[in-house]
């Protein structure tokens, strides 16, 4: 099986679910969709019955506080196949945002999803159990990940100070492309 099996296959099955899908042109390749998150239960099961993808690889989200949404990022890929499927699901970002879980097709989301739930508040309609696994007691219900949080982070590495407008790793540590394997060379 091959990206462009798999991704004519997803557009076919759900052509009103299944919208900007491509394949990445760099390698390895990933077939990329966006899909409505209604259908993100119907799309994960017919990708593991029908196209054998039965590796849940990670569920992750992104905040986008000025759109008034996030993303729900699945990474799904496969024992039988080298094909690997990012799907992304869009969830407002109102009082209560959700999306139903992913559980029923692979197990191992559970995890995922009560990280998720813990650090960005998206509930999951349907999961077992979303009981915290990291927070403390005191800061359960805070969504330290998401982009309004008090004390999320507003430096970067690249410009660690808010008065720098000019980046320290580049000069000293300069950036440059080197086919692998390579020899290590460490700046004196």
């Amino acid at each position: 099986m091959d990206e462009l099996t798999v991704l004519d296959s997803l557009k076919s099955q759900f052509p009103d679910a299944v919208t900007d899908a491509l394949i990445d042109s760099q390698p390895p390749h990933i077939v990329c969709a966006n899909v409505g998150k209604e259908k993100i239960v119907d799309v994960c099961s017919y990708l593991k019955d029908n196209l054998q993808f039965n590796r849940l690889s990670g569920i992750t989200s992104l905040d986008f506080p000025e759109e008034r949404k996030f993303e729900m990022v699945y990474m799904i890929a496969s024992y039988d196949h080298s094909v690997i499927v990012k799907l992304k699901a869009e969830v407002s970002r109102d009082e209560s945002p959700s999306i139903d879980t992913v559980i029923p097709v692979w197990w191992n989301a559970n995890w995922y999803e009560r990280e998720v739930y813990e650090f960005m508040g998206i509930y999951f309609d349907g999961h077992p159990e979303l009981t915290p696994l990291v927070l403390s007691d005191d800061m359960v219900g805070e969504y330290p990940l998401r982009k309004d949080y008090p004390e999320y982070p507003q430096t970067t590495a690249k410009y660690p100070y808010s008065d720098d407008q000019e980046s320290i790793v580049e000069e000293k540590y300069p950036l440059e492309w080197k086919s692998w394997p390579s020899e290590r060379h460490y700046l004196e």
